[in-house]
């Protein structure tokens, strides 16, 4: 298999899949209300695969496993905790028979690791004393599990950024940031996206200044608003110089679920993404919750010619 970091050197531009925990959520799976999409995949796996195969069939080089909501401190509010491995195993396995059965071409598989508290939690991101030791176990198991790549998604806030960063950089697979941003209402400002009361504002220049010097092979903007995207890119392009990535959410969350009523359009999606290939260089490009295969496949068509 071609190295994905190569691909990057060679300014190729990277094609992920959509949202999982949205799509799975579409196809009638209920979301939990502690760990939303984490244990999803254990409870109807054949729909994950379907998921999965949906988007490679779609043309989505990259698909990303369902584990953004199960390490061990999420798990642990329906006590499954020490089923961690077992769980995040069982994902990555998914991912794997999906590319077996479907992939004609080649497909990388991303570990997915987020910064989530316990969904019905009030803290807007996971706290604790071991939360350091739980997002490493999380990394160490996907890369054990055979993940191509991690991608660290929806970092907002500096302290819990910098330990799913470095847990996925320890295990020397390649690492993809995902930063998550919003505007205020003025939109003079750029701040760390959030959803809840429990983190002071960071101004979004702040939270990229203070994760970039750690590395990672790609960094950018993702489950953020398609509004919100754009401003976000130009201040990370002024503070992280490597390969740059951008998907965003489209509709809105109504807790447990996802509020399909607000979603982008494929051909009015893709035309955004285009905008952030060309005016900001953006080399990996999908969609985030609310977006499905028929926005990959859109994209697969309209990118088939552009060159960064």
């Amino acid at each position: 298999m071609t190295s994905i970091s190569n691909l990057l050197k060679n300014n190729k531009i990277i094609l992920m899949d959509g949202g999982v925990s949205t799509e799975i959520q579409k196809r009638g799976v209920d979301m939990n209300s502690k760990v939303w999409s984490g244990i999803a995949h254990i409870v109807n796996p054949n729909i994950v695969c379907q998921v999965h195969e949906d988007y490679i069939h779609a043309g989505a080089q990259v698909i990303t496993t369902n584990t953004f909501a199960s390490a061990r401190h999420v798990l642990e509010s329906i006590n499954l905790g020490e089923e961690t491995k077992k769980i995040n195993n069982e994902a990555v396995l998914i991912a794997k028979k999906a590319r077996d059965r479907s992939a004609k071409e080649e497909v990388w598989i991303a570990g997915s690791m987020s910064s989530m508290a316990p969904f019905n939690s009030s803290k807007e991101v996971a706290e604790g004393k071991t939360v350091a030791s739980n997002y490493k176990e999380l990394a160490e198991t996907l890369a054990e599990s055979g993940v191509d790549l991690i991608i660290a998604e929806m970092m907002r806030d500096v302290a819990n950024a910098k330990l799913v960063i470095k847990a996925a950089l320890s295990t020397g697979l390649p690492v993809w940031i995902g930063y998550s941003a919003m505007q205020t209402k003025s939109k003079k400002n750029v701040l760390s996206w959030r959803w809840k009361n429990s983190l002071p504002p960071i101004d979004f220049v702040e939270l990229v200044k203070a994760i970039s010097p750690l590395g990672g092979n790609a960094a950018g903007v993702m489950h953020s608003q398609v509004r919100d995207t754009g401003p976000a890119l130009e201040i990370l392009s002024r503070n992280w110089h490597g390969p740059k990535l951008a998907y965003a959410e489209t509709g809105k969350l109504e807790k447990p679920d996802w509020n399909f009523k607000e979603i982008y359009e494929p051909k009015r999606y893709a035309d955004e993404v285009k905008t952030w290939i060309k005016k900001f260089g953006v080399q990996i490009i999908g969609g985030c919750c609310g977006t499905g295969p028929k926005h990959i496949q859109v994209l697969k068509n309209q990118i088939h010619n552009l060159k960064l």
